[in-house]
Formats: C-alpha cells, sequence, structure tokens
C-alpha cells in the first residue's frame, strides 16, 4: 500500500509537468486530469473480468475546451451592383451623390438625346416606308397601271422585230457611204499634193518672193532719206513682205500633213468599217437575247399587274415591315436608356459621371449597395477549420460598438487555402444577421466566435475509457465510489480526447480510463473492455 500511494504522488507530479508543458505550447486549455485513488472498491468488473480501479479521470464540458473559435475581420458590404451604361453619350445630368439613399427605378443621370431621337426619327420613316409597301401590293393595279405596262411590252415586242429584222439596206448604203469617204480623207492625207498642185503653189510661192526683192530694191534707193518711212516704197515692201509670208505658209502646210491628223483619220475609217460590219452582221445573238430578256420582263409585269401580288412577295414585304418594327422599337429602348435609372434600392457607393463627359457603352456610372446586408470575412487556421461548417452560428462583436453583441451565420468556406507567413489560413465569410445593424459600417473591425454545437452539448472524455458493450458505447462512471456503466454516442476525437453525448454524465462525474500522463504508474492496467 505504501508504494501504491509513492507511485501516485510520482504520477501526479509528472501529470502536472506535462499539462502545464502543453499549455504552454499550445495555448489551448486541455481538460482537467486528477488522480484518484479509491479504497472501496479496488476493483470493477467488466463481464467475467475483474479490474484493478487505478485512474480516474474527470469530465470536462467540451464547450470549455474546444466548442469555441475565435477570429479577426473587417465587415465588408455582402454584394454590390454596378450600374452600367448600355447607350452611349454626353453626361447631361447627374441627380446622385455618394451616400444618398434611393430607391428602385429612382433616375440617378441621363444623357443627351439629341442623336437617339434621331434614330427614332429614321426609324419611324423606315416603318412607314415598309407599310406604303406593303399596302401598295395588297391593293389591286390601277387602268393606268395596267396601260402602261401594256404600252412597254408593245414597244419591247417591236424593238425586238426590228432586231430580228436587222439593218435596212439603207442604213447599209449610208454605212458603206462613210466608210468610202472617211478612207478617201485617209488617202489624201497620206498622198500629199499633185504634180500640178505642187507646181503652181511653187510659183506662187516664187512670184511673192520675187516682188519681195523688187520692193526691196526700191527701197533701198531711199532709205537714207529722214522720212524714208513715210514713202510708198516703204509701204509697199511691207505688202510685199506680208505676202510672200502668206504664200509661203499655206505652201508648207500643203505639202507637211502632221502625223496626229492621219492617225485621226485611220481610225475614223476603221470606225466606219466596223459600224458597216456590225450592220451586216445583225442580228446577233446577244442582241436577240436582250431584246427577248426585256420583252419577257415586260410580259410578267403586265401580269403581275392583273394578277396582284403572290404569296412569295406579300411574305417578304411583311419580313421588311416586322424588321423596320424591331429596329423602331429597339431606337425607342436605346433612348429610354438614356435616362439611367437605379435596378434596386441601397445607398450610392459611388458616380463615376460628370455633365459634359462623354460615355461609351459598357462604364459603370454608378455603384449601389444594401448597407443592411453585411458579411465579415475572417482568416480560420488550418488547425480550426474543421471545426467550421456552413450554416454555423456565430457570435460578432465589433470595436467600435462595444457592448454591443451581433448574430450572424457562416455562408463560404474558401476550398482553398491562403498562407501568411508561414500560417495556413482557410477564409471563412459571415453573414450578419438581424435587424439590429445601426451604426454598422464595411470596414469596421470586428471578432467572430464560431460555436460548435456538438461539443457546447458534449462531454470530454478519455479516448481509451470508450469500451464497445454489443452495440453500445459505454464509459464506466464512478459515483459514491461505485462504477456505473453510461452508455454514450462518440463524436469529434481530439487527440487523446474524444467529444462524447451522455445525457446521464455530470459535472464532477470521474470516468475509469487512461491518458498518456499516467503510462508510468506500474500498478495500471489497461483497457476496460475491448479496445476501440
Amino acid at each position: 500500500m505504501k508504494r501504491i500511494f509513492v507511485w501516485t504522488l510520482l504520477l501526479i507530479l509528472v501529470a502536472g509537468v506535462a499539462v502545464g508543458a502543453t499549455l504552454v505550447l499550445t495555448g489551448r486549455e486541455l481538460p482537467f486530469l486528477s488522480r484518484q485513488t479509491v479504497e472501496s472498491p479496488t476493483t470493477v468488473t467488466v463481464g467475467d473480468t475483474t479490474f484493478p480501479i487505478t485512474q480516474t479521470v474527470e469530465v470536462r464540458s467540451a464547450e470549455s475546451v474546444i466548442g469555441r473559435v475565435s477570429a479577426a475581420g473587417n465587415i465588408a458590404l455582402s454584394r454590390q451592383h454596378y450600374v452600367v451604361l448600355t447607350v452611349e453619350g454626353r453626361v447631361s445630368d447627374v441627380l446622385v451623390h455618394p451616400g444618398d439613399v434611393i430607391t428602385a427605378g429612382q433616375l440617378l443621370l441621363s444623357l443627351d438625346t439629341t442623336d437617339l431621337e434621331r434614330s427614332v426619327r429614321r426609324a419611324q420613316l423606315s416603318v412607314a416606308t415598309s407599310q406604303n409597301a406593303l399596302a401598295q401590293l395588297q391593293e389591286p393595279a390601277t387602268t393606268d397601271a395596267i396601260a402602261e405596262a401594256e404600252a412597254n411590252l408593245l414597244s419591247a415586242e417591236e424593238s425586238l422585230q426590228e432586231v430580228q429584222a436587222g439593218a435596212t439596206e439603207a442604213e447599209i448604203a449610208a454605212a458603206r457611204a462613210s466608210v468610202n469617204a472617211a478612207w478617201a480623207k485617209y488617202r489624201d492625207l497620206t498622198d500629199g499634193l499633185t504634180e500640178a498642185e505642187r507646181t503652181k503653189m511653187e510659183a506662187q510661192l516664187r512670184t511673192a518672193e520675187i516682188s519681195l526683192q523688187e520692193a526691196q530694191r526700191e527701197y533701198d534707193k531711199v532709205a537714207w532719206a529722214n522720212d524714208s518711212g513715210t514713202l510708198q516704197q516703204s509701204a509697199n515692201l511691207q505688202k510685199a513682205t506680208i505676202e510672200y509670208e502668206r504664200v509661203k505658209a499655206e505652201y508648207e502646210t500643203q505639202i507637211a500633213v502632221s502625223q496626229s491628223d492621219v492617225q485621226s483619220a485611220l481610225s475614223q475609217a476603221r470606225e466606219a468599217e466596223q459600224k458597216l460590219t456590225d450592220l451586216l452582221a445583225q442580228p446577233t445573238a446577244k442582241d436577240l437575247a436582250s431584246a427577248g430578256a426585256q420583252v419577257a420582263s415586260a410580259r410578267t409585269k403586265l401580269a403581275d399587274l392583273a394578277e396582284g401580288a403572290d404569296a412569295l412577295q406579300l411574305e417578304a414585304e411583311q419580313i421588311k415591315l416586322e424588321q423596320a418594327l424591331v429596329e423602331l422599337e429597339e431606337a425607342y429602348s436605346r433612348l429610354e436608356q438614356a435616362k439611367v435609372t437605379a435596378p434596386l434600392a441601397g445607398t450610392v457607393m459611388e458616380v463615376n459621371a460628370e455633365v459634359g463627359q462623354r460615355l461609351t457603352t459598357g462604364q459603370t456610372v454608378v455603384v449601389l449597395a444594401n448597407t443592411t446586408e453585411l458579411e465579415l470575412p475572417v482568416q480560420v487556421a488550418e488547425v480550426d477549420i474543421d471545426q467550421i461548417a456552413v450554416g454555423q452560428p456565430a457570435e460578432i462583436t465589433i470595436d467600435a460598438l462595444l457592448g454591443r453583441d451581433f448574430a450572424g451565420e457562416v455562408v463560404r468556406i474558401a476550398p482553398a487555402s491562403e498562407k501568411t507567413n508561414n500560417v495556413i489560413n482557410y477564409e471563412v465569410v459571415i453573414r450578419l444577421a438581424g435587424d439590429d445593424l445601426a451604426g454598422v459600417r464595411p470596414d469596421m473591425t470586428a471578432v467572430a466566435e464560431f460555436v460548435n454545437s456538438e461539443a457546447m452539448a458534449g462531454w470530454l472524455v478519455p479516448t481509451t475509457a470508450i469500451y464497445a458493450a454489443g452495440d453500445v458505447e459505454n464509459v464506466t462512471v464512478l459515483r459514491d465510489n461505485q462504477p456505473l456503466a453510461v452508455s454514450v454516442r462518440p463524436g469529434t476525437i481530439q487527440g487523446e480526447w474524444t467529444v462524447v453525448q451522455a445525457p446521464e454524465l455530470q459535472l464532477g462525474d470521474q470516468v475509469i480510463g487512461r491518458v498518456t500522463s499516467y503510462e508510468a504508474n506500474e500498478d495500471y492496467v489497461e483497457g476496460f473492455g475491448p479496445p476501440r
């Protein structure tokens, strides 16, 4: 007995040192371990086997140790709505400012609508044009329209007959005369003057030259006089000079034909020949096909007028009208979108537009938010994340609103971790609940405490204390120094401890079990019941 007492003291000392070291290293509160030596009874019987009772551990409320996890963060808006322009234009008016509380449908800003109104007018004209075209198809043809179509058909048929008949004898004769005249002109230019014409023109040039020489000699006789310029000899010299230049120019013109005149005459002769060839070849297959096509088109138009529009024509014009109506509807919609309204009620967070500024489609002009829909994102360490679940309640305190507690609920848990300063965390988002959120603003510092409902209603017992008896899990409790089997429902395992649900357990109960701190006790009998 004395030896047992000595070992008991040593075990208590070792257990105290181990618990203290665990608290220092982990910062967690662990269940209190107590060593009790009982003298009556000194054994416990499980089934047909009797075991000595050498160690008990006091059960503790799981809430006091693992029931709560705390994390800090900053209040944030649950969501923001970005009002985006669907049309481009110049800002004509801005009606809200950051901080304004607005209602759904309230006008935020407006754009200049000059261009948009023009688009509406153009779309209206397109609709009217399509409506008129459809109405004309639906109306029977007038007598005047039919008469005009008949006249066009008659004219086309006459043209076809003329083409089929080919060129007349008079047209061919005239074309041949044109060919002969063109080639005669060309030969005149290329052949030059006849011998008689050349002799005649040379004689005229020689005569003019002699007259000029005689006038020059007579003038030279009086050239010394001071008034020689007024004498008859001077006048005769001028006339002879002019006549000589005229005859010489005419002679040179007749004997020197320009190359451009020759080429022009050749081109005219060839064109005349081509016209004659075309007349002789009439009618050609192309001319007959063209004239026949005009007749067929005139007949079709006359038949359409007489019979009215067919179903396909009506359908095509109806489609055009519907397209014009759609474009008109879109034009009205764009005009309406120039007035930018709030899609929901809330508070204006940002305004990104100024009067006179030209904005394009897709630009964010106003940011809205419901400031009563708040959440708290926090970082939870990897060792605690398994205690957090979506839907789990949380208790929130805000530094700026001391004395007030707020309720929350976990709505999201990040699937991937974030590593900061070699610490692994997971983001957990808590949505604030309740109607009394007055004074709570985004970016306020807050602390969330997550409540583990399973742990709050459970007890911590040594894992080795749990044994199976049939289909039931039990622990052995000493009450009034008497062993009592209590059924439990095991839950989360926390190291050497297990959270159990057991309505029969009470605060202060001593459970027979083993923890590492007691392994040095040589009188300790390991296990009570089959190992789990």
